[in-house]
């Protein structure tokens, strides 16, 4: 199995297009010790020719031109593409919006929970999805029953929260059913190898470390490093775990939760352009490295 992070940034991107924080500034400024990221995107392929999108974010044009792996194929025809699948972990606007660039006439599958095929439904921009006669073919998921993606990947997904997307209307919360709103997913190929990708992970019970604790590596949820991450930035903004996000530093926060785990790759991805482990020579970042894990970035890829 290899493993592609198309971006690893959280919603927004870095720099993120109105914010003058550090990092951001640093970006502009063309500091050598921060790199670029764009939105949260992966990529996977159990046999090295059939691709499989985990999310759609709102990068995905620029980073399937930066990745040649999922370009199409000339010799296939006008419109053709590797890609067999997209499958959604929530319907935040970070992991959607991209599913509009896959409307150019060519057939997709997407794996999704009943909450998540309902509120994308419901939304007409999504019907820009069926221009031809089923282009989409949407596949309901459920948390904790594995499903078989095709092409020697079986997916298992994992129920994180019941919490809807901010932009849900109120009607539409009291109408939906929000199980499996957001959710992990475990990877795993024909050989057993076994991966996880949770790019929003509200807390860590001691079941998820188990599973985790199967997966040679896993790609965690780093958004903030702290809980009042935000605040300090711009007063009056949410908390980090009132978002859904575990802060990474704190007594309970993912890095002295997940110590345990010494067998496994750890990976931080879906960071927010404020957080300061995405400075290389920040102490945040050396508190990160010196714990075993490491900070995704644009192009970092991983073979079982």
């Amino acid at each position: 199995m290899r493993i592609k992070v198309l971006g690893a940034a959280a919603g927004g991107g870095l720099p993120q297009w109105n914010c003058t924080c550090a990092n951001c500034t640093s970006l502009r400024q063309r500091h050598p010790n921060i790199q670029a990221r764009t939105q949260s995107q992966l990529a996977v392929t159990a046999d090295d020719a059939t691709w499989f999108l985990i999310n759609a974010s709102p990068d995905l044009r620029q980073q399937f031109l930066n990745n040649p792996e999922i370009h199409p194929d000339p010799t296939k025809g006008l419109r053709n593409t590797p890609v067999a699948a997209i499958i959604l972990t929530s319907a935040d606007l970070d992991h959607v919006l991209g599913l509009l660039l896959m409307r150019e006439f060519t057939p997709v599958r997407i794996y999704a929970t009943r909450p998540v095929i309902s509120i994308l439904k419901k939304n007409s921009f999504f019907h820009m999805l069926d221009r031809l006669p089923g282009q989409s073919r949407w596949t309901e998921i459920e948390p904790s029953i594995p499903f078989d993606a095709g092409s020697g990947l079986t997916c298992t997904p994992i129920a994180l929260s019941n919490n809807l997307p901010t932009y849900i209307s109120e009607a539409d919360r009291a109408a939906l059913d929000p199980t499996g709103a957001t959710i992990g997913l475990i990877l795993e190929d024909s050989t057993g190898a076994r991966a996880a990708y949770l790019p929003a992970l509200p807390s860590v019970s001691d079941p998820l470390k188990q599973l985790l604790s199967t997966c040679s590596t896993i790609f965690i949820d780093g958004t903030f490093w702290s809980d009042d991450e935000l605040q300090k930035t711009q007063p009056g903004t949410p908390l980090a775990r009132s978002m859904g996000h575990l802060p990474i530093n704190g007594p309970d926060g993912s890095l002295e939760t997940l110590k345990d785990l010494k067998n496994t790759r750890k990976i931080y991805t879906h960071i927010n352009n404020t957080n300061p482990i995405l400075q290389e020579q920040s102490s945040e970042r050396r508190e990160v490295e010196d714990a075993g894990w490491e900070v995704a970035w644009d192009g970092l890829e991983i073979t079982l």
